[in-house]
C-alpha cells in the first residue's frame, strides 16, 4: 500500500516537472504560427501596396500627358529648311525631337484588351517600374523601321502586358504622342519589310516566364 502511495506520489511529481516544458512548447508554437501569419500578411499586403502604387504613378502619369498633349498645336509647323538633305535630317530630328519630348514618349492603346499604358524611352528596370519602355536604337512611331516597345506582366492588377497573349491579328494599336496618333494592325509578318511597325514582347507563360510573347503590327495609313 505503501510502496502504490509513493509511485503516485513520483507520477504526480513527474507530471508537474512535465507541465512546465510542456506549456513552453505550446508557447513556442503558438508564437511561430503567428510570426508565419503575420509574414504572410506582410507579403501580402507589400505586393498590394506595391501594385497600388504603380497603378497610382501610372494614372498620374496619363493624365499629366494627356494635359501637356491638350496643350500642344495640333499640328507642327516648322521653320522653311534648305533644300539640302542635311537640312531636310534637320527638320526630321526637330520634328521628332517636338513628338517625343518630355519624361513620357506617348500612351500605347490597345482597345482589345482594354489596354492604355504610358511608353518611357529605355528598358532598364527604373524606366519599366510603372511604365512600358522603347527599346533605344529602334525606330520611333511614325518613323521607318520597326518601334520595339517592352512591358513586364502585372499579376495583381492585369495591367502593362498581363493580356497581351489575347491580342489577335487584326487588332489595332494606337501610339499616342504629343502632337499626333499612330495607329497599327496587328499583323502575321514577324520580319522588318521596311516598312513602318510596332512590336510589342514580354514573357510567357504567365507566373513561368520560359519564353518570349511578340506581337506585330504594320502602321495603318489613314
Amino acid at each position: 500500500m505503501k510502496q502504490n502511495e509513493s509511485l503516485n506520489k513520483h507520477n504526480e511529481q513527474g507530471g508537474q516537472r512535465r507541465d512546465p516544458f510542456s506549456a513552453l512548447l505550446c508557447k513556442i508554437r503558438r508564437t511561430v504560427g503567428v510570426i508565419f501569419i503575420l509574414a504572410g500578411i506582410g507579403i501580402i499586403g507589400s505586393s498590394l501596396a506595391l501594385n497600388f502604387i504603380q497603378v497610382t504613378s501610372k494614372r498620374r502619369m496619363i493624365q499629366e500627358f494627356k494635359q501637356e498633349a491638350a496643350a500642344e498645336p495640333a499640328n507642327i509647323t516648322l521653320t522653311q529648311a534648305d533644300p539640302d538633305e542635311e537640312s531636310e535630317e534637320s527638320a526630321e530630328a526637330a520634328q521628332a525631337q517636338d513628338r517625343f519630348a518630355g519624361n513620357i514618349l506617348g500612351i500605347l492603346r490597345i482597345p482589345s484588351i482594354d489596354s492604355e499604358e504610358p511608353v518611357k524611352e529605355g528598358v532598364a528596370k527604373s524606366s519599366l517600374h510603372a511604365a512600358l519602355g522603347h527599346e533605344p536604337e529602334t525606330a520611333y512611331p511614325g518613323e521607318m523601321g520597326n518601334c520595339v516597345i517592352a512591358g513586364h506582366r502585372n499579376y495583381t492588377f492585369g495591367t502593362y502586358f498581363n493580356r497581351l497573349n489575347e491580342v489577335q491579328i487584326g487588332d489595332m494599336l494606337y501610339f499616342d504622342t504629343r502632337t499626333e496618333t499612330y495607329a497599327y494592325q496587328v499583323s502575321e509578318i514577324q520580319d522588318d519589310r521596311g516598312s513602318e511597325q510596332l512590336t510589342l514582347y514580354t514573357c510567357t507563360p504567365l507566373y513561368i516566364a520560359t519564353r518570349r510573347l511578340v506581337v506585330i503590327a504594320d502602321r495603318v495609313l489613314e
